[in-house]
């Protein structure tokens, strides 16, 4: 483990083994949706593009909703890590897994109800519609699969085992990709093959992952009796506290991109593909540079374990400077491939053209969204969600005020400007709220 008296080169050096295996697993779930869309793509029609783009995100908002089981997880882990309790470690995940079953439970009872609310303020065109719930009610059943994995995610990164997270990654991803393209060539079962191949993945994937937590999870359950401190009510408020603002948080981000996929229906099916397929590109910057979110979330929470603020503040400044670089190749390599890039996601030729019209507001997003993603790995690491929570809530309500002032003037360059506007809240008023995180160093946890 490196030290705050470290040289600045051994720093970066550092930081980037912890980032890089993140960077490339993130990197491989974007890289998902754009094989989804490229296999729909070449279906011949619009419609199938944005069936599968509307129930992916469906389900990537219900499951974002959740987030907060990884990184919540991840959060008090790192803290424990620090802390060099692994036991604690161990009954953070334990509880955090039983917490996953049942809220996936939850989710597959009240499923219908789910694509109803989902569906409800889209365009009204049925054919869309239609294909959308098929992929819905199969992919639902992966709901346990999926939480527990974001569980084991946070386990993993909060202990600094960034390579297995690649691992764990790289397994879910690879095998969604070769079961999606083979679904589709070797059967006729078109987007439902699209959701049965990410539902086995989940399942696979939550195995191996079970396995590598296996010795954190070993040494939680050795402590007997199992239900005193898998019940503790203090621990459990102190979970759900932490969970219950990330929850808000969270909601508000899903909120506002599912407003931006609503104003593009509305505005037409030709522009809700385009979105799709460029939000396809920020998704894959926004995962990237998220690999020094959570190495910095990992390290802020080890540095609050340790009560060591220097380590802290040699962490975030390593981190801030390798991710402005990193945000300033993602926007060159957009500039530069952007419309390669949609060429491999569809063979529409109005999409493409549509696509380099609001290509610029791409190009941008990963120097107006990487303060930020690196902030919320900061208050993330050290359980300051409460605060996220409140600036969550002030850039929500400057994107909707946007959106109704520059969508009817601007159309779809309204939507993209609106999003910007809110990277940007984000990141000054999470800035307010530094003072009261870096008191907690001084605090007792």
């Amino acid at each position: 483990m490196i030290t705050e008296a470290a040289s600045q080169a051994q720093w970066r050096q550092y930081l980037l083994r912890l980032s890089l295996p993140v960077m490339l697993s993130n990197g491989m779930v974007p890289i998902v949706g754009i094989v989804d869309t490229a296999v729909m793509g070449r279906m011949g029609s619009p419609e199938w593009i944005a069936a599968t783009a509307v129930g992916a995100l469906l389900f990537s908002s219900i499951y974002w909703l959740f987030g907060f089981l990884r990184m919540g997880t991840g959060g008090l882990v790192a803290q424990a890590y620090g802390a060099d309790d692994l036991t604690d470690a161990g009954r953070i995940t334990t509880r955090a897994l039983l917490i996953a079953g049942v809220l996936a439970a939850l989710l597959i009872a009240l499923q219908g109800p789910i694509l109803h609310i989902g569906l409800a303020s889209l365009t009204d065109d049925e054919d869309w519609k239609s294909l959308t719930a098929l992929y819905f009610y199969i992919r639902i059943y992966a709901a346990p699969a999926t939480l527990m994995i974001y569980v084991i995610m946070g386990t993993l990164i909060g202990l600094q085992l960034m390579r297995q997270v690649l691992m764990l990654q790289l397994l879910l991803n690879v095998l969604n990709i070769i079961l999606t393209i083979g679904f589709f060539s070797l059967t006729e079962l078109n987007i439902a093959g699209v959701a049965w191949a990410t539902l086995i993945s989940e399942y696979i994937t939550l195995i191996y992952g079970l396995f590598l937590i296996r010795h954190v999870l070993r040494n939680a359950l050795s402590c007997r009796p199992v239900k005193a401190w898998l019940l503790d009510s203090q621990e459990c408020i102190k979970y759900f506290r932490i969970s219950g603002n990330l929850f808000i948080r969270t909601l508000c981000l899903i909120l506002a991109v599912y407003w931006m996929t609503v104003l593009a229906s509305r505005i037409g099916v030709a522009t809700l593909a385009v979105n799709t397929v460029l939000l396809h590109m920020v998704n894959l910057a926004s995962y990237c540079l998220d690999g020094y979110a959570h190495a910095i979330e990992t390290l802020t929470g080890y540095s609050l374990g340790k009560r060591s603020v220097a380590l802290f503040k040699r962490a975030v400044r390593t981190a801030a400077e390798l991710a402005l670089i990193t945000a300033l190749v993602f926007s060159l390599a957009f500039w530069l491939f952007g419309d390669s890039l949609t060429a491999l996601m569809t063979t529409d030729e109005q999409i493409r053209e549509l696509t380099r019209q609001w290509l610029p507001w791409v190009i941008l997003v990963p120097l107006t969204g990487v303060w930020s993603f690196l902030l919320d790995g900061i208050f993330i690491g050290a359980t300051q969600t409460a605060s996220m929570r409140d600036s969550m809530l002030i850039s929500l309500g400057i994107f909707g005020l946007a959106t109704i002032v520059l969508v009817p003037v601007l159309g779809n360059h309204g939507i993209w400007l609106s999003y910007h506007m809110m990277f940007v809240t984000r990141a000054l008023t999470l800035s307010r709220y530094w003072p009261i995180l870096t008191s907690r160093f001084i605090q007792p946890l």
